[in-house]
């Protein structure tokens, strides 16, 4: 019979590489192949707030870890958790372990009411990961892009704006907060506040990733860049670009001079941290404009995905369509 374990997540070493070993065969050859680590493992499952992430694992009658779904509450009611996967290993994909996984999930959100939780980003590309939340009855929650280029660049991109990284011991969690919260209102307070701790407390943070544009008023603009390794051979290193963010109070010409000098110090700072690849996930139009600009190149449209709610059909039961688990419904085992 299979068995699905479901547990707190705690950061462990040969966990967190089991589950980065079975996150890199699942997207090796689409558009989102990367390098799969530790480090990324444990930044996406750590804790937003005070409540441990849950993981479900299914593992094979000799242990090895075959497949893996996760939610990461939220710190707050009003932010939004992050459903990772269902992750399934290629060997053993078409025997209903996405949906079995996905029963589970919606289960552990059910003893959960009023907690709001979207996917992870899922390629346009990747039809079965995409067509498991719309079988089930998920709802479409909105679009991105994912950008690619390489490192390091030959071209200087010409900008008129100071860049710096963070000095030593230099209080940011206002400024940043202020501003991500402008960028980001959708996301809350709470997660505007929490900005540089979420950002510094990183696995993969380094402080020349931090970077600022100041202004006569204070913080113009910030991004961070995250460097990012596989020991995987022939896996090129990444120079990750997350949470691109201007002052909302700019005027569109300022604005875009800010956001290009922050790409191009982003993409110099990836080339010196050793990485050959630089990566982005936008769903703002003037920064996937810049990127467009910087010479990255749209790789694949990703897809995000929100539990149906209470008014929508039976969410998932053994009878939903694409529902496979040989002849018996998974056994769930619980663990604090």
């Amino acid at each position: 019979m299979n068995r699905i374990t479901v547990v707190d997540y705690r950061p462990d070493p040969q966990l967190d590489a089991e589950l980065a070993n079975l996150g890199y065969a699942a997207i090796q050859g689409w558009p989102d192949q990367r390098p799969f680590t530790p480090a990324l493992v444990r930044s996406s499952l750590r804790p937003a707030g005070m409540t441990a992430s849950t993981l479900a694992l299914h593992r094979d009658a000799d242990g090895t870890l075959l497949a893996t779904a996760a939610v990461r509450w939220p710190a707050t009611l009003e932010a939004t958790g992050r459903l990772w996967g269902p992750i399934v290993h290629p060997a053993v994909r078409g025997r209903g372990l996405g949906g079995a996984l996905l029963a589970t999930v919606v289960e552990v959100l059910a003893a959960r009411p009023g907690v709001r939780v979207i996917t992870a980003e899922i390629p346009e590309s990747r039809t079965e990961g995409w067509s498991l939340f719309e079988r089930a009855g998920w709802r479409a929650s909105g679009t991105s892009s994912l950008l690619k280029r390489p490192l390091p660049t030959n071209e200087d991109i010409p900008t008129t704006v100071p860049v710096r990284t963070v000095r030593a011991g230099e209080y940011l969690d206002q400024a940043l907060a202020t501003r991500f919260g402008g960028a980001r209102p959708d996301l809350g307070y709470a997660t505007a506040r929490d900005t540089y701790s979420r950002w510094s407390a990183d696995s993969r943070y380094v402080p020349d990733g931090l970077l600022l544009v100041e202004g006569p008023q204070g913080l113009q603009g910030a991004t961070l860049v995250y460097p990012l390794s596989h020991s995987v051979t022939g896996e090129p290193a990444e120079a990750l670009i997350a949470d691109l963010i201007t002052c909302r109070h700019l005027d569109r010409t300022t604005a875009a001079a800010v956001r290009s000098a922050l790409v191009a110090a982003a993409l110099k700072a990836g080339a010196a941290a050793g990485a050959a690849v630089a990566r982005a996930v936008v769903d703002d139009a003037d920064v996937l404009a810049t990127l467009l600009v910087a010479g990255f190149e749209v790789a694949d449209r990703l897809r995000y995905y929100a539990p149906p709610d209470s008014r929508g059909a039976s969410i998932l039961t053994p009878g939903y369509a694409g529902w496979r688990l040989g002849a018996d419904l998974p056994t769930i085992s619980t663990h604090g």
